[in-house]
């Protein structure tokens, strides 16, 4: 195997702008890459499907590991391994039942109807926080019962901490995160002290109501709480607005978004597909495992490369292109995850994608770009810091 860094070039920003040729020749020659001493990097959908699921996979880290900002979410599903990640998955799963998220998602439509209100008289607006982040935030934020103040700075310091995640992470990086950390904390500690105060009826009321009867531990609440808060709207905003830029640039699809109900959810599934906002996640090996004769010892690093797989050509044909008429076996990407660590939010994060799009389809007949957007990717997150759009009747 090469184990040279060209073949993964992390802080590269050709590479963080379009990983997917250095990808395409990861699967095709180093399909089990190591990329050093206790890391190795899987990209084939074969290997992914079977070894994300293998029991050994654990999310706990092993010693050799060094301690980070991230560690602040020790206590939750994060780190957890069944059974304690089943039972505090639990507790939340029901607060995103699809017969509540119907109800939910209610409020993201009438938050981008109010969004609208912001576009200019020629048809601007940046959408990227109005139409992308605002709706969904105060989405979860109505989950959870909790205020909706503080979205631009929340929005902020969520990209803060979600930059020291890539292997080429500086210290400039890790000094964001910190800064970010110390703000959503010390944020959502506000919120549980007011929440005492003047109960109400969230997600958030039922998990104190949980520490009160000691099926939740302080660290679960305020952790989950956290993470709850600055993941609710990151990820689905930004396949929100990857959609957006491809009606944009591709305004065929736009028409057919608006002229074919019945192929909107499986537009949304290939844009997904083609733009997870999560690019890749790790997991520790509690015993050897061998995959492709490549046998990687027990406690090592195993990087799926979730973005990869959804582009792998031996399942997706002309895996670069938008095809929302794949076939059933041709269009089960992996945006979410697979298995017990399967993301949680994947149902309401569909939903309020959809709900959106869907208020957008009934007002305009066209989008434009006012400019090109400004993004901020690594090899582990992709997010946009604007879109500035021009929106037609």
């Amino acid at each position: 195997m090469n184990i040279t860094h060209e073949v993964l070039p992390w802080a590269n920003p050709d590479f963080r702008r379009n990983p997917y040729p250095w990808y395409a020749r990861l699967q095709r020659e180093y399909p089990i890459y190591k990329e050093n001493e206790h890391t190795y990097i899987v990209s084939r959908y074969e290997d992914y499907i079977e070894y994300v699921k293998h029991p050994a996979m654990s999310m706990v880290e092993p010693d050799w590991v060094k301690p980070h900002h991230w560690h602040v979410f020790l206590d939750t599903v994060l780190f957890y391994d069944p059974p304690k990640h089943t039972s505090l998955r639990r507790h939340t799963n029901k607060w995103f039942t699809p017969k509540l998220v119907r109800e939910w998602v209610k409020h993201t439509a009438d938050a981008t109807r109010e969004a609208l209100n912001f576009i200019e008289a020629d048809g601007y607006i940046e959408a990227h926080h109005h139409i992308c982040v605002v709706p969904t935030h105060i989405t979860m934020c109505r989950v959870l019962g909790i205020a909706e103040d503080d979205i631009e700075i929340a929005t902020l310091n969520s990209l803060k901490i979600v930059g020291m995640q890539t292997p080429a992470a500086t210290q400039a990086d890790k000094d964001r995160a910190r800064e970010g950390f110390d703000w959503l904390f010390s944020k959502c500690k506000t919120m549980i002290e007011e929440k005492r105060k003047n109960p109400g009826e969230g997600l958030l009321d039922a998990m104190l109501a949980l520490e009160a009867s000691g099926d939740m531990t302080p660290e679960e609440v305020i952790q989950t709480l956290v993470l709850f808060y600055f993941s609710g709207a990151p990820n689905p905003a930004y396949v929100l607005a990857s959609i957006l830029e491809h009606f944009a640039r591709e305004p065929h699809l736009f028409a057919l978004y608006r002229n074919e109900p019945e192929s909107r959810q499986a537009m949304i599934n290939e844009f997904i597909r083609l733009n997870p906002p999560e690019q890749s996640f790790t997991r520790y090996p509690t015993e050897e495992v061998e995959i492709r004769g490549v046998k990687i010892p027990a406690g090592s690093c195993i990087r799926f490369m979730t973005a990869a797989v959804n582009r792998d050509e031996t399942v997706f044909k002309r895996p670069n292109q938008f095809d929302h008429k794949r076939p059933q076996e041709a269009s089960q990407h992996v945006s979410f995850g697979i298995g017990v660590h399967a993301c949680a939010g994947q149902v309401i994060s569909r939903a309020e994608i959809e709900a959106s799009l869907n208020v957008i389809a009934e007002s305009f007949t066209s989008i434009e770009l006012a400019e090109d957007p400004v993004t901020l990717h690594d090899d582990r997150i992709r997010n946009y810091l604007t879109l500035p759009l021009i929106f037609k009747k």
